[in-house]
């Protein structure tokens, strides 16, 4: 497919399209692609269970009401049109991490696009190009916006992807969390600005401080990760799994096995993993971060289910 042109972005363009933002939803100009995908989304402040119990609920800002928000899925080569609605106190944008689109598109403020203010509604809409694993996030006060929970998983699949038993996304970041489980208020601080960013003392997956992660024995699984920390570098040990990398930043490579054995992913990277459950079946294998040394820690055990899938992992192609 054609990579879409864009028209030049011009002052009057761009002051054009910021009054019809304060006035309400800017839709894009429709194309020929085959198949628009509709989706929307509200920017706002909610609540989630990031720390374990006995702690309560922490506020945060996300989308839809949901950490991360919510998944978006589509097919290479359909058109995506995404509504953005603003219930933040605060403008905010949206950018589409990794994915090849339109100038207008990219949702960096005041470059690309007015800010959505509070109460507006901003429409994206691209064809989506590449298949792979990306994610959306804001673009605007971005090391406290994302900080805080602003983001989510979008996939486009491949027309002929290959065959797996299971395909699961695992959205990593880290929060700066007080002994009750509230938010540090301290975002963009001198001392984060002026190191490597703002790093936090609570890692999760999806949004919560995970225990288990449920498998079978002989399960081949493809798993997506995504690193939407603001600083945080991850080295993720498989234990005695040996995971095939067959995708980095949303581009198929040769499928190999990791160097050092560690899965390395650092802030905004992604990657796709062919994972082999190759355990015996009621047993428990800890995934550890060993990124930084001295610091190392448990994320969360792949936990067997006592009733195999298969007793060998499966002979299909992992190349994409």
């Amino acid at each position: 497919m054609p990579y879409p042109r864009v028209p030049a972005l011009t002052r009057r363009t761009f002051l054009a399209s910021a009054a019809a933002v304060s006035a309400g939803v800017v839709l894009p100009p429709r194309s020929d692609a085959a198949g628009l995908r509709e989706f929307r989304i509200r920017a706002g402040p909610g609540r989630a269970q990031i720390a374990p119990e006995p702690h309560g609920d922490t506020p945060i800002w996300c989308y839809d009401g949901s950490l991360p928000g919510p998944e978006i899925r589509i097919r290479q080569g359909e058109r995506l049109r995404v509504a953005v609605e603003n219930k933040l106190n605060e403008e905010t944008t949206v950018h589409w991490h990794g994915l090849r689109v339109p100038n207008a598109m990219d949702g960096v403020p005041h470059l690309t696009q007015a800010p959505i203010s509070p109460g507006e509604t901003f429409a994206y809409e691209f064809d989506a190009v590449d298949a792979g694993t990306f994610w959306y996030h804001p673009h605007h006060r971005s090391f406290e916006q994302v900080g805080r929970g602003l983001y989510g998983p979008l996939i486009v699949e491949e027309a002929d992807p290959i065959r797996v038993d299971r395909e699961v996304t695992w959205v990593l970041s880290d929060w700066r969390l007080t002994q009750t489980a509230e938010m540090r208020e301290d975002f963009g601080n001198r001392h984060d600005m002026m190191h490597n960013g703002r790093v936090g003392n609570t890692v999760t997956i999806n949004g919560r401080v995970p225990d288990v992660f449920q498998v079978r024995k002989g399960e081949r699984i493809r798993l997506r990760l995504i690193n939407a920390a603001n600083a945080r570098i991850f080295g993720l040990d498989f234990g005695n799994h040996q995971p095939a990398v067959i995708a980095l930043d949303g581009q198929p490579v040769e499928p190999h096995a990791p160097e050092g054995g560690l899965v390395v992913l650092g802030p905004a990277m992604r990657a796709e993993l062919i994972l082999d459950m190759t355990a015996d079946a009621g047993s428990r294998v800890s995934v550890i971060d060993r990124f930084y040394e001295g610091l190392e820690y448990r994320l969360v055990d792949l936990a067997y289910a006592g009733n195999p899938l298969r007793q060998a992992a499966p002979d299909w192609p992992v190349a994409l």
